[in-house]
């Protein structure tokens, strides 16, 4: 799921100004949204694509030196039944958390939840990374000799996860670390026709969860709140004359104007010289991070090569610039998968087409 939020910006295209001066206002007002939503979407598609491509690259060393066999034996999701059975799996997981968010008001759970989601996933990145380095077969990391990779990786992930309880500005490189390990897992379980089918029933799914039930935006917005691990987000701060804003706008703002003041800090300054402060930020849901990164690690199964991976997640960017323009233009939550299966499916098509003819 995409999510474009923000305060007082998102509704200056829509509202009438008086005056030249205030025309010039607004356009340069205008400008500097444009702005602003450009450089979020080259930070966001920057972290998807290093998601996608590191993934890819920890996916060749997993697979370096398997053969056809030991390949197909790591993968125990073969049918389209079982990708509806993990469906049904999310579903009930995704109704227990709503559950709990809606009791538990505090927030170590929150914190126990994100830290097990970073510290398993994270593992098996730091694991595949290590025993590349120390030209292991990850495939086989379990003999005497290779105990000291596995405790490398277990205390590198936990490290990752501390590392992020004391600086939360960490959120969106545990958030991509975490992407990148479910992707590989998954990647790496299911066969590429399971993936397909699983990937194209999460889409139809993320659509309903985001605009019919809606409860993927309440997710998304708990995650937001609480600072979690489970979306990257950029957030940026800009100030804007009063005077540009409408009528309702100003009114808005002067009732908050006493409260901002009494805060101190740089939003007093900005409030005493009629500048208000405004609030742009644009986030996507790790899920949308490892989903197209699972479908793209597990077409190596396909001819044991990476090309139709490559395809795919050359798809997936495709995909992820419709829905950040869709989003600029809406601004309202979106569901991600729909299109960046569909920026997949464009490049298959052209992919097929090329090597077809």
């Amino acid at each position: 799921m995409a999510l474009k939020g923000g305060s007082l910006l998102s509704c200056l295209a829509r509202n009438g100004f008086r005056g030249f001066n205030s025309h010039l206002q607004r356009h340069g007002v205008l400008l500097q949204q444009r702005v602003i939503e450009f450089r979020q979407l080259m930070q966001i598609l920057a972290m998807f694509m290093i998601v996608q491509f590191f993934g890819l690259l920890l996916a060749s060393q997993a697979y370096s030196g398997l053969s056809y066999v030991q390949v197909k034996s790591a993968q125990v999701i073969s049918s389209s039944a079982s990708a509806f059975i993990y469906i049904i799996y999310i579903i009930v997981i995704t109704a227990v958390l709503l559950l709990i968010f809606r009791i538990y008001k505090g927030n170590k759970l929150y914190l126990l939840l994100e830290a097990g989601v970073v510290l398993v996933s994270s593992f098996f990145v730091f694991l595949i990374g290590i025993a590349a380095i120390f030209h292991s077969v990850a495939y086989n990391l379990y003999g005497p000799g290779n105990i000291y990779i596995i405790g490398s990786s277990i205390a590198l992930a936990a490290i990752l996860v501390a590392a992020k309880l004391k600086m939360p500005r960490l959120r969106n490189v545990t958030a991509m670390m975490a992407s990148v390990g479910v992707g590989l897992i998954l990647g790496i379980s299911f066969s590429f026709i399971a993936a397909f089918v699983f990937m194209a029933i999460l889409a139809a799914y993320d659509f309903v969860a985001v605009f019919i039930t809606k409860h993927m935006v309440a997710l998304g917005n708990i995650a937001i709140d609480r600072n979690l691990s489970f979306l990257v987000m950029v957030n940026e701060f800009k100030a804007v004359p009063e005077s540009s804003l409408s009528a309702s706008d100003r009114k808005e703002f002067e009732k908050d104007r006493s409260q901002i003041i009494k805060r101190g800090g740089i939003l007093k300054s900005l409030a005493k010289k009629d500048l208000v402060p405004v609030s742009a930020r644009t986030a996507l849901g790790t899920g949308d991070l490892a989903v197209p990164l699972m479908l793209a690690v597990s077409a190596y199964k396909v001819y044991l090569n990476f090309v139709l991976s490559f395809v795919i997640a050359l798809g997936a960017v495709l995909g992820l610039i419709l829905t950040m323009t869709i989003l600029a233009r809406l601004k309202r939550p979106l569901p991600a998968i729909p299109p960046l299966l569909f920026g997949i499916c464009i490049a298959l098509a052209i992919y097929l087409g090329i090597t077809l003819i």
